[in-house]
């Protein structure tokens, strides 16, 4: 359990947050958008990480991943991914960092959660009024999700391929499961768990967590 009030858990899925400070802009050019994506794709094999979704604001970044060896994987990954971020934009664009202090991350059960999860991270530019629909935001794993890019390296969880026997199958049903958007209730347990570094799910799983690795609810 790595970090003095995040929980992180071998073999579990986390949705991770990296904001900026007052909502100033961390991307400044499309170019930077670009770069990101590319690095999330290269450290996530670095630090042996399943990228499930992900979404770049302009005021940051979500990114829903599984850590297939040590848990203190995803904080080397978002400390590497941050410090190349800010990198380009003191090389490039001759500004500071405009991180906050410390990542947040939440820890996802497994099955229904995992997929509202996914849900909730490629439905932000909506949410958010980026975009008019998530098929028209092209910062995020949607349009991958669907085979609309050139590349797809997504590490689809088991909860996403039971949706259907393929990715046109699996695509077609998880539109429908995006069209209909999150209960109320579910989206804002997953914003308020993932602002708190505490977990996603039912009230059992987190219960059974803390229990076991000795954490107050």
């Amino acid at each position: 359990m790595p970090g003095k009030d995040r929980l992180l858990l071998a073999g579990h899925p986390h949705h991770l947050v990296r904001k900026s400070r007052d909502q100033k802009p961390v991307f400044l050019d499309e170019a930077d958008y670009t770069h990101c994506l590319g690095q999330i794709r290269a450290l996530s094999q670095q630090y042996e990480l399943a990228i499930h979704a992900f979404c770049l604001l302009p005021d940051g970044l979500h990114i829903l991943a599984t850590p297939l060896g040590d848990p203190g994987n995803l904080s080397r990954f978002m400390k590497a991914l941050s410090c190349s971020a800010s990198s380009r934009r003191k090389r490039l664009h001759g500004a500071t960092s405009v991180w906050e202090v410390r990542y947040r991350s939440s820890p996802v059960e497994p099955g229904q959660w995992m997929l509202a999860c996914i849900c909730y991270i490629e439905r932000l530019p909506v949410t958010q009024r980026l975009a008019s629909s998530a098929y028209h935001y092209h910062r995020s794993s949607y349009r991958m999700r669907l085979g609309k890019t050139h590349q797809y390296w997504l590490e689809d969880p088991e909860e996403y391929t039971r949706l259907g026997g393929s990715i046109e199958d699996r695509a077609e049903a998880y539109r429908m499961y995006m069209s209909n958007g999150l209960d109320p209730h579910e989206e804002k347990m997953i914003d308020t768990a993932v602002k708190r570094c505490r977990l996603t799910g039912s009230r059992h799983f987190v219960r059974e967590v803390y229990r076991k690795y000795g954490v107050l609810g």
